[in-house]
């Protein structure tokens, strides 16, 4: 068994360590895992007796193959290409085996780049998932598209995303042996022993630093565990950030560091003083890259524990999860619409049980067609709805399934239904919609009918667009 360290006295929490672990605009109290059913970093007790010498879910058949990413796209490979794969998978009981279980990295990433080639953080994609949520592969087109900042047309490919949420998501750091004992019991069970069942963990985003990986790079040598494959003995010690995913631990895979001729984890090799987990010689997590198969032989690669311990790249530090969520919405929006620069538009959607107010009682402005307030300068790019260049309209649809929950116990025909359409001030934004509806579902989503809201003209270019109509009431739920 490892040495106990006893100068090491943080344990397993959740924490927020900068602007990359969730959306600065949401200010410091806002809590990523307030929604999640699961329990929260440090929650359960965690049994190092269940916990085998070595965890690979990358083996599983809920894991996706290894991509090779098209620019700037690593963060959302990370997130949604394959934790958020994996994991909902797992919610499914079903093999990331296809496009029709895969989930597309381009989505989000197109929410959020500018319709530039722009990296971005795990959280941005975890942020799409709960508030629009991620189309499968197969109605989206492939996991990666051949263009940047392209949004799908369609109103089923937006539908469909409704059904396959985050309901939350948690960074937490590797920094000593209780936080390493907690990842290891999350990728193995997620701390959570279920009796007569078999165990399936979670895994990690991780954001590592790439420049002059070479440095860093070592190939175990003959006659060791694991000989012949690569293992990072540090984060590079320059460069630009990098999304990867953590998908397991192997507790026999060391590496001499210091070159004594020994693979230790009780010396002092960092003449702090003490005997920390920095320290540690043996210990790897097991990291799946976005780089293609046949990078490090199998587009694996090992890390040390230690590795995770950087002063001078605190992003390293820390693992972020995700849990996920299927949903039913029984209420939507199908716009058609079309306008000239997608984060100008603004539209804003309400609801009033008197079905002759003058205006809402409740209502809500959905982000992905309002700028992406929260991303702040991480949005969806000055370009048509569609895409650069395509001026072309395009169908969308958004959950309205929130905001009829406010007509409970209202009649038939008593309620009233506002859409407001416009653009951000610009003197030449232009805007159109074309056709508008309300789309109801029953409890397990399957469509019954759609009432048509009437447009007239439909532009908005120069003036806000305001429309009302009388709608029915949801019904029980």
């Amino acid at each position: 068994m490892w040495p106990l360290v006893a100068n090491e006295v943080e344990q397993a929490r959740s924490e927020y360590p900068g602007g990359f672990s969730r959306p600065p605009s949401q200010g410091k109290d806002y809590n990523t895992w307030k929604d999640a059913k699961g329990p929260d970093v440090g929650e359960t007790k965690i049994d190092l007796k269940r916990l085998p010498s070595k965890v690979d879910n990358s083996t599983r058949k809920q894991f996706p193959p290894i991509y090779k990413q098209r620019w700037g796209t690593c963060g959302q490979f990370a997130a949604i290409g394959s934790i958020f794969t994996y994991e909902m998978n797992v919610l499914n009981g079903t093999a990331a085996d296809s496009d029709a279980t895969r989930f597309p990295a381009h989505f989000s990433w197109n929410m959020m780049n500018r319709a530039k080639n722009v990296g971005s953080e795990a959280y941005h994609g975890w942020e799409v998932a709960k508030r629009i949520g991620i189309p499968t592969a197969k109605s989206y087109g492939g996991v990666r598209l051949d263009k940047i900042g392209v949004w799908p047309n369609g109103y089923q490919i937006w539908r469909e995303a409704m059904e396959y949420r985050v309901s939350g998501y948690r960074y937490s750091p590797a920094k000593t042996v209780d936080q390493l004992n907690e990842a290891r019991g999350w990728l193995f069970d997620r701390n959570q022993q279920k009796v007569g069942k078999e165990a399936i963990g979670g895994i990690f985003a991780l954001d590592g630093r790439m420049g002059e990986l070479k440095k860093v790079t070592k190939t175990i040598p003959e006659g060791e565990y694991a000989a012949g494959d690569d293992v990072w003995v540090r984060w590079g010690p320059s460069g630009y950030g990098h999304g990867i995913t953590c998908v397991g631990y192997d507790d026999q895979v060391g590496y001499d560091v210091n070159g004594d001729g020994k693979i230790t984890n009780d010396i002092d090799l960092n003449d702090d003083g003490k005997v920390t987990l920095a320290d540690w010689e043996r210990g790897a997590y097991i990291v799946v890259n976005s780089w293609g198969k046949n990078w490090s032989k199998d587009g694996k690669i090992f890390l040390l524990y230690s590795a995770m311990i950087d002063p001078t790249w605190k992003r390293g530090n820390y693992f972020g999860r995700a849990e996920v969520t299927r949903y039913v919405p029984r209420r939507t929006l199908r716009l058609k619409l079309a306008c000239s620069d997608r984060t100008d538009l603004r539209v804003s959607i309400g609801i009033a049980k008197d079905k002759d107010a003058s205006v809402p009682e409740h209502e809500f402005s959905p982000e992905a067609f309002n700028g992406w307030p929260l991303f702040r300068a991480g949005n969806a790019g000055h370009v048509p709805i569609t895409g650069p260049g395509d001026e072309m309209p395009i169908e969308v649809g958004i959950d309205l399934t929130p905001l009829f929950e406010y007509l409970d116990g209202v009649k038939d025909g008593g309620a009233k239904f506002f859409l407001s359409m416009s653009g951000a001030g610009r003197s030449e934004f232009e805007g159109v919609l074309y056709e508008c509806g309300i789309r109801n579902y029953d409890y397990e989503g399957a469509f019954l009918h759609e009432t048509k809201v009437k447009v007239g003209e439909g532009d908005f270019s120069k003036s806000p667009l305001q429309i009302y109509t009388t709608v029915e009431s949801p019904g029980p739920s």
